[in-house]
Order: C-alpha cells, then sequence, then structure tokens
C-alpha cells in the first residue's frame, strides 16, 4: 500500500508549505500533475474557509484599511 503524500491541513506551516509546493506545480512544465495540483487545491481551499477572518469584516472597512496599510 503506497503511503499518503498529502494530508489534511492541520498547521500554517503545513498551509503555507503546501501554497509553496502548489505554485511549483502549477508553474512547472509537467502537465501529469493535474491530479495532484487538484488535492492541493481542495485542502488549501478547506483551510481558506474555515480559517480566514476576512468573512467577519465589513468589506468597505476592509478596502479602508488596505489602502492605508500600503499608503494609498
Amino acid at each position: 500500500m503506497v503511503a499518503l503524500k498529502y494530508y489534511i491541513i492541520e498547521s500554517r506551516e503545513q498551509y503555507f508549505e503546501y501554497c509553496k509546493i502548489l505554485k511549483e506545480l502549477v508553474f512547472s512544465d509537467n502537465e501529469s500533475n493535474e491530479r495532484e495540483i487538484d488535492l492541493l487545491t481542495l485542502l488549501i481551499e478547506k483551510w481558506d474557509k474555515e480559517h480566514s477572518t476576512l468573512k467577519d469584516l465589513d468589506p468597505i472597512e476592509l478596502l479602508k484599511y488596505l489602502m492605508e496599510d500600503h499608503n494609498l
């Protein structure tokens, strides 16, 4: 039996590592990575959905904050 390569994301470090791997796969010339890309995308989206704090913010306040943070 083959060991799993990826698991449900349980930490920020693992999240960022998977994002890095996904980026490398997406920009590689190897077209056989499609299933791996799909799996990583699902895992990352699941983490984002469960840990996003932006959904609680007012969109106008968020834009104001981002503009101020970037000196716009």
